[in-house]
């Protein structure tokens, strides 16, 4: 392999593994920043949104309870495609019902309570799928126009589907910057963060678009799980591995913005995908490396922001 075919594909490496960071870290970094609420419950919604995937997508022999009670094999059976076009749409209904039963009772209290309390649930969430599907990973079965490698000439193959993810996962964000800068929740949302009360004075009702910036965010959890289950594979403490990095992100990036966190995320990417080729088991810790070098030059995050959404 020539060392311009093995730079492509380390590339599109960090690229693809940088998307599913992304899609993580940029629900949570909405809610953070619009609501100032630590959602470490995010993970769980990453966690369902690869599990929700699978079933909608696939028949799969489950252990666990589902296993023992003959409930296995499960699943809806409606491709690849059905899955991720419909697993979004599942997880922010989820997230609506996170929101309304979790979420909004914890607005007032400080945030090392809502820290405490939210990755409780991620602990219940992460064992509860333990105790229903198995200890056992599963895997997606990608349908032809997703699987194999594309042939560029005079550079090599690279990944068709790591393609996809890095394209579906810029493209979902700049969904969500035209959400924040041309639509009218996207406006409440800004105001309400800069002064509450002073929007509702003006006849504006916040928690609308309170809640449904909760729920974007638990769909792009969603999306980032089907996305990273493809790529990593699935398991129930997926959302613990992946929520602890996403947070770093987030405040290495600058919590609230957007810019920031996709900066955090791209970085973070590079730096998993580089030290997995040299030092596999230090790949996650490099991530905190990396934010300790960023925090210590730039404190308050790659792009502070008193606006949030930019």
């Amino acid at each position: 392999m020539s060392l311009l075919e093995s730079s492509i594909q380390f590339l599109f490496v960090a690229l693809s593994v940088a998307s599913v960071y992304l899609l993580v870290a940029l629900g949570l970094s909405i809610v953070f920043g619009s609501l100032q609420f630590v959602n470490m419950a995010h993970g769980a919604l990453y966690l369902m949104g690869a599990y929700v995937g699978l079933l909608i997508g696939f028949e799969i022999t489950f252990g666990g309870l589902v296993g023992s009670y003959g409930l296995s094999p499960l699943g809806l059976e409606l491709g690849f495609l059905a899955a991720l076009v419909a697993t979004p749409v599942v997880v922010f209904v989820l997230g609506v019902a996170m929101e309304r039963l979790l979420a909004n009772p914890l607005y007032d209290r400080d945030l090392l309570d809502q820290l405490l309390v939210t990755f409780g649930v991620l602990l219940i969430f992460q064992e509860g799928f333990n105790l229903l599907f198995g200890r056992t990973g599963f895997t997606y079965a990608r349908p032809d126009w997703a699987s194999g490698p594309i042939l560029v000439p005079g550079v090599g193959s690279v990944s068709r589907w790591r393609i996809y993810v890095f394209v579906l996962a810029f493209l979902f964000l700049g969904v969500l910057v035209a959400f924040y800068k041309y639509t009218d929740y996207g406006l409440a949302v800004r105001a309400g963060t800069e002064d509450t009360e002073m929007t509702e004075l003006l006849g504006i009702r916040i928690g609308r678009p309170f809640l449904l910036i909760f729920a974007v965010g638990a769909a792009y959890a969603g999306l980032a799980g089907i996305l990273g289950g493809s790529l990593f594979g699935v398991n129930a403490g997926m959302g613990f591995s992946n929520i602890i990095p996403a947070l770093v992100i987030v405040i290495m990036g600058g919590v609230g913005s957007i810019k920031g966190t996709t900066i955090g995320a791209l970085l973070a990417g590079f730096v998993f995908a580089g030290v997995t080729q040299v030092w596999p088991s230090m790949a996650t810790a490099s991530i905190y490396a990396l934010a300790i070098v960023v925090l210590t030059i730039r404190p308050s995050g790659i792009y502070p922001t008193g606006e949030i959404g930019q």
